[in-house]
């Protein structure tokens, strides 16, 4: 896994904040837009109402949700995944064992205990969009290696065939594969499958030469 730079500075991102307390609402706006953050604060938060349904923005969108509001709990934001599309920062005023499971629920990476003070709005951040990005370069790596094991299938089958069509073993068989998926600058899984989907004979190559790189490398 690669692995990308730490952001340290948020200017010219969104704080969409999710609360139904105004001392808390005033204090993190002030604080957020002398960090250059653009502020929204989201409608039907009072009360324990439902918020409305927002588009987020993963490229420059960070969401504030006061575990507080009886809205958090159900998935009422959409956020019922292991990862949400936006870095989520919890705002924590009850420290209740279910409030704090709501919010990890939420997906929330970083807590803001509230009352909230501008010192420890930074930390937040910085822990919260950061921590959002590890996992969602985890999650694709995992993907990734999930679609390539998928494939892997494609790859068995043409190993056998070379094996038969050209009478080697399975090691020369590989080779074979491996350096023609490299030259059609393909994954080898990638060449594989579509040799399986075109129903074409396996490659026609120069096996000798082949070989005699592999014994090489």
């Amino acid at each position: 896994m690669s692995v990308a730079r730490l952001v340290q500075n948020f200017s010219q991102r969104r704080a969409l904040i999710a609360s139904g307390d105004p001392r808390a609402i005033e204090s993190l706006t002030a604080t957020l837009r002398k960090l250059g953050l653009s502020v929204d604060t989201l409608e039907g938060c009072e009360a324990g109402q439902k918020p409305v349904a927002f588009q987020g923005d993963p490229t420059r969108d960070i969401l504030f949700l006061d575990g507080d509001l009886n809205a958090a709990e159900g998935g009422a934001f959409g956020y019922d995944a292991v990862l949400p599309a936006v870095p989520v920062i919890g705002l924590v005023g009850v420290e209740a064992p279910s409030r704090l499971r709501t919010l990890m629920t939420a997906g929330a990476t970083a807590f803001l205990p509230k009352p909230i003070y501008g010192g420890s709005v930074y930390s937040a951040l910085y822990l919260g969009v950061n921590e959002h990005a590890r996992r969602a370069r985890l999650q694709a790596d995992v993907e990734e290696l999930e679609a390539r094991r998928r494939l892997r299938r494609h790859v068995i089958r043409a190993v056998v065939e070379i094996m038969a069509a050209r009478n080697l073993d399975d090691e020369g068989a590989y080779q074979i594969l491996r350096r023609e998926a490299m030259r059609e600058r393909l994954a080898l899984e990638t060449y594989c499958e579509r040799l399986a989907l075109s129903g074409a004979p396996p490659p026609a190559v120069d096996t000798a030469h082949l070989l005699r790189q592999a014994v090489a490398d």
